[in-house]
């Protein structure tokens, strides 16, 4: 099994009418989710970047993404963006839309170790509750701007599907970690997540979860507002 991310610069209007793509229409998919990128930024209301895309999902093998990224439509979309291809090997709630259960997954990949690891959070928003999770949010966002172990991060929103997600790379597993257990995240946590209420989610989101990849190649580059440079990973 094979977890990828990707990001390209598009533009707003084929961003805003991208379908994601569905595990019964593209052979030895597993799971895809899309949506349009936010940059981590100080201040209450998110900024979106109307032309970045996002697509995180799940695969059989590397030959099933390969096809998709030559062959189907979205798959051409995001070819010429940046990507990386991961491992995982942390879980908390559910993967979206996948089957088998990712704590297991993770279990069987073993310890991180040394190196860069990939953190990715997603979940289907309540809309009753959207106020008070900006802004919980807003401090989540400057804890990872003012942290010297993050390398590159962005939100991500499909409004269509009350999808929410980040995507953020890390120095390090216990980097990752570290973030998630302290400051405005660590209260957070304390504060909205009950899994005995909701195993997937928490006050604000449900249906999804927390997990840690280890990155296995990437590829790509993006300039303009958050680049993505080729030596993200040194």
């Amino acid at each position: 099994m094979l977890f990828s991310a990707h990001v390209v610069e598009t533009g707003p209007l084929k961003a805003l009418r991208r379908k994601t793509p569905q595990a019964v229409d593209v052979a030895g998919l597993l799971s895809a989710r899309t949506g349009i990128c936010a940059p981590f930024r100080k201040g209450l209301i998110p900024r979106p970047q109307l032309a970045r895309e996002v697509m995180v999902s799940c695969w059989d093998d590397e030959d099933a993404l390969e096809a998709f990224l030559a062959d189907h439509p979205t798959g051409a979309a995001f070819r010429d963006g940046w990507e990386m291809r991961m491992e995982l090997f942390r879980a908390v709630g559910v993967w979206p839309g996948l089957d088998a259960a990712p704590i297991q997954l993770a279990a069987a990949a073993g310890e991180q170790g040394d190196g860069p690891t990939v953190a990715i959070t997603i979940g289907n928003a309540y809309l009753r509750t959207v106020v008070p999770f900006l802004r919980v949010n807003n401090g989540l966002e400057e804890q990872f701007l003012e942290s010297s172990t993050a390398v590159w991060g962005s939100g991500f929103t499909n409004l269509s599907q009350l999808l929410v997600g980040t995507l953020s790379v890390w120095e390090s597993g216990d980097a990752a970690v570290e973030y998630m257990k302290s400051g405005a995240h660590g209260a957070a946590v304390d504060a909205h997540f009950d899994p005995k209420v909701d195993p997937t989610g928490h006050t604000f989101v449900t249906g999804g979860g927390f997990f840690g990849f280890r990155p296995l190649s990437t590829r790509g580059s993006l300039g303009g507002k958050n680049p993505i440079p080729t030596a993200l990973l040194g």
